[in-house]
């Protein structure tokens, strides 16, 4: 295919002023609406389609800005490249499957990974593969919901509608919690590996930086470990399921499998969807539990109070067996998981540091030095208190932070098995119900 490049022309004089301030969007927030979408053969086709012509939308693009930048040691600006991507649309029959302003968020995705790469955030920009560009973004028009009606009854009653994406067709849709319509101001449909569709709707939410009125009464201290997946300051526990070392075999098996496929023949792209699913079972998993917990404890508890984890000094520093129970836990999707929970109810979370929180008594603040980490119970040298490590360290964290319980639980107890949880007791240990998606 060969692609004559245009000069990009430049926007007319007096369009600086239709620009946001840096004021007025840090007033602002961005929340996510995310549902998923059902979609015919034809149209799951024509979506393909449509994320075929965009990545080579975006290989042009780089192409000439590597040429532009050989040429004449110049790089084009976001303008520039926005031009260049509807002159390119206009030129080539390939590109014209493409709404216009999903060609402009093409140039803008490919401004983006730049300005990162010259900030030293990311790699520099290199060529895409069509399979591994997902998702197209209709930022202002091109789009629209109809046919909304309700199914369901009871608490199971939800939302169904029609959205109509331009050059795509009719997506049907299960609304399953309230969506702004009217503040919607990007929509972006992503093809998922595992062949699953979702529609993102992104909503500008004035940001409420004030605290609920109510003087704060109850905080919470969180240890987070591999064994116990959190250790709550009043003596709850929840246990760490590990999702990705349960699902291991069968992810190695279908590793192998794919291995010994023709690269991108039909049968590689059968084995690579099943290997996708798999591991977004475990990714729905391991985010539905965190979401969950974060729901119980924001509405239990107005403070919540964090160790601050390296975490990545813990990967490095751990054994190859450690890395994947570090891996497996995602200490920081929980951590941030928990504070956005507490956030959106305008709670309040203290991270605090986390040097020393297994070894120091809550009692005295004497350091154990002999403590290593196959001790599970804290015994302080100096005023001999005892107490569980990780309820001990969940009780340090709340010191740290200025809190002090009433009084010192003396054992443990799980977190019971509530269906709104999703977990129940299987063996001695805490799991949780299948995802619907996985029933059929």
């Amino acid at each position: 295919m060969i692609i004559n490049f245009p000069k990009p022309r430049l926007l007319r004089r007096g369009f600086q002023r239709y620009k946001y301030t840096r004021k007025e969007y840090s007033v602002m927030r961005v929340r996510a609406y995310r549902f998923r979408a059902y979609a015919s053969k034809t149209t799951a086709r024509v979506l393909k389609t449509q994320l075929e012509a965009a990545c080579e939308l975006y290989n042009a693009l780089l192409h000439a800005e590597q040429g532009e930048y050989e040429k004449n040691k110049h790089t084009m600006n976001k303008t520039e490249l926005r031009q260049l991507a509807l002159d390119l649309r206009k030129q080539n029959q390939e590109f014209q499957v493409l709404h216009s302003q999903v060609a402009q968020q093409v140039a803008d995705r490919f401004y983006q990974a730049r300005e990162r790469f010259f900030e030293g955030l990311a790699n520099k920009p290199k060529k895409k593969k069509p399979y591994r560009y997902l998702s197209l973004v209709y930022p202002q028009s091109g789009w629209r919901l109809s046919n909304a009606g309700e199914v369901g009854l009871g608490k199971n009653k939800k939302k169904k509608a029609r959205l109509y994406l331009s050059k795509i067709g009719f997506l049907p849709l299960i609304i399953h919690r309230e969506l702004p319509e009217s503040q919607v101001s990007q929509v972006c449909v992503k093809a998922y590996p595992s062949c699953r569709i979702h529609v993102i709707f992104l909503v500008e939410e004035p940001e409420t930086k004030e605290l609920a009125s109510k003087e704060p009464k109850r905080a919470v201290g969180v240890d987070l470990g591999i064994t116990r997946l959190a250790t709550l300051s009043d003596g709850r526990f929840l246990e760490n399921p590990r999702p990705l070392e349960r699902s291991l075999d069968r992810i190695r098996v279908l590793q192998r499998t794919l291995s010994r496929k023709r690269f991108l023949s039909k049968n590689w792209l059968k084995t690579k969807t099943r290997l996708a699913k798999q591991h977004e079972h475990v990714k729905d998993f391991r985010r539905d539990l965190f979401f969950k917990l974060g729901a119980l404890l924001s509405q239990e508890y107005d403070v919540l109070v964090l160790e601050h984890l390296n975490v990545q000094d813990l990967i490095r520093n751990g054994t190859k067996k450690r890395r994947l129970r570090l891996h497996d836990s995602s200490f920081s999707e929980l951590r941030a998981v928990l504070e956005w929970g507490f956030r959106k109810r305008g709670k309040l979370v203290l991270p605090v540091p986390a040097y020393n929180t297994s070894r120091e008594c809550f009692l005295c603040g004497g350091i154990n030095k002999g403590l290593t980490l196959e001790d599970r119970v804290f015994h302080c040298p100096h005023c001999g208190f005892t107490l569980d490590r990780d309820l001990n360290a969940s009780l340090v964290l709340l010191k740290r932070a200025g809190w002090v319980p009433p009084s010192v639980p003396v054992e443990l107890r799980p977190i019971p098995p509530l269906p709104s949880l999703g977990l129940r007791r299987q063996g001695g240990v805490m799991m949780q119900e299948a995802p619907p998606f996985m029933a059929g």
